[in-house]
């Protein structure tokens, strides 16, 4: 998990004191790089990536005078289609790329600039092999078919092109070390010097307090994680893939979704539905429904504002919306999106909800979950999406009142649909 470097840290702190601490930063910091990419940093900065790499790789193919176009994070080459995944979005040089750079800043450089440069370096270095390399495989995809692009060929290129990144790395510290202030082999090691009284402080009376205090803290919130582990499932009769077609004057018709985008969107069941009123509005809408919201799935749901730009859409904005006289909530706030492509625009609402909290942002949800679960309060947590299209010379306010209104038909039905179907099931803790 992303804390533990922070809380190892914190623990060589409470142990040794600050002093201590502060010498062995580097090493304690260092600890970061053996945490797994954390999946809110693939879903923002990796998005990014994915759009600056599949661009770059779409201009290395067109050198070749290949016909090619690239839309969000799919590479068009005709007769086949490549994706750039979020496993191809660069993260993967990226971040052993910066390890490296900040062993070589600290262990070969002296001036601050040039430690500094050297780390930074690597940003654009990691963008530009991964770019590289998408751009070779969508030439050899052309030439030779899609079975380049994939087994032997895709494992071995990252591995080929990472020797290339780190080729880079090294060149860059050979041009660093031409320029002033050049290094002085003379001078001793950065390595601080051991602190003499580092092996009384070791055996000092003051450690088996802080052991002791430690250990007894682990046990508390290891027991209190395991008790909220224990809180029961609150399933639902049929599923959300039952939630009503039809309340107030909409009517709608459901599409399947495929369980396993459902699991991949941080779900565990999941409704996907078209709904039009008398009037003839057509907005669709999106559940996800987490009956276990404690028990923590690989996946958290993901949001429209990093899946939407990877399915090709331009985000023009991005904003909040209050919602009035909504039933059971008051006031509802969720996130208001504009996004378009080729000449469409389409107006998309968002927000999570547990059973008596809502938020615009699902941090801001993950925060909900943490106080439910501290009351040892059960709750389920939904991931509720709706657009709907902004027809042409129709003004935005126009859309937006037909969202609110909506939203206030659907909240009822939604309210009363959980209310009549919802099942407690008992958890087993392994």
């Amino acid at each position: 998990m992303p804390s533990m470097p922070l809380l190892i840290i914190c623990f060589t702190a409470f142990y040794f004191g600050i002093n201590i601490t502060l010498k062995a930063i580097l090493p304690l910091g260092f600890l970061i790089f053996m945490v797994p990419i954390p999946s809110v940093i693939e879903r923002t900065i990796g998005v990014f990536l994915k759009s600056i790499s599949s661009k770059l790789g779409g201009e290395i193919i067109k050198l070749f005078n290949i016909s090619v176009n690239v839309s969000g994070n799919i590479i068009d080459l005709g007769v086949t289609q490549l994706q750039v995944v979020d496993a191809c979005s660069g993260l993967r040089y990226l971040f052993p790329l910066f390890a490296l750079g900040i062993i070589y800043a600290y262990f070969f450089e002296r001036a601050t600039w040039k430690r500094i440069f050297c780390v930074l370096a690597t940003i654009p270095i990691a963008i530009m092999t991964n770019a590289l390399r998408i751009g070779v495989t969508g030439i050899l995809t052309d030439q030779y078919g899609p079975s380049v692009a994939q087994g032997f060929f895709h494992g071995f290129s990252g591995w080929v092109l990472f020797m290339v990144a780190f080729f880079f790395l090294f060149l860059i510290g050979c041009i660093l070390a031409k320029l002033p202030p050049k290094l002085d082999k003379r001078k001793k090691s950065p390595l601080p010097r051991p602190d003499s009284n580092f092996q009384n402080l070791m055996e000092g009376p003051g450690i088996n307090a802080s052991f002791i205090t430690s250990v007894i803290l682990l046990v508390i919130v290891s027991g209190l994680s395991l008790s909220t582990k224990a809180l029961p499932a609150m399933n639902l009769k049929g599923g959300i893939k039952s939630f009503p077609l039809a309340f107030s004057d909409w009517t709608g018709q459901a599409s399947f979704v495929d369980q396993e985008m459902i699991d991949k969107s941080g779900a565990e069941d999941a409704f996907n539905g078209s709904y039009r009123n008398i009037k003839g509005d057509a907005i669709s809408l999106y559940i996800g429904y987490r009956a276990t919201a404690f028990l923590a799935n690989e996946n958290f749901f993901h949001s429209p504002t990093v899946c939407l730009p990877s399915s090709g859409w331009e985000t023009l904005s991005t904003s909040t919306r209050v919602i009035t006289n909504v039933p059971f909530w008051g006031q509802l706030k969720v996130t208001r999106m504009i996004v378009s492509n080729l000449g469409d625009r389409l107006l998309v609402y968002f927000w999570f909800q547990t059973k008596n909290k809502s938020s615009y942002d699902k941090n801001i949800n993950r925060l909900d979950l943490a106080l439910h679960a501290i009351r040892r309060d059960n709750t389920y947590d939904l991931f509720i999406r709706m657009i709907t299209q902004i027809h042409p010379n129709e003004p935005i306010e126009a859309s937006e009142q037909r969202m609110d209104a909506f939203v206030r038909d659907m909240t009822i039905a939604m309210q009363r649909y959980i209310r009549e179907n919802q099942i407690i099931n008992s958890v087993n803790v392994k």
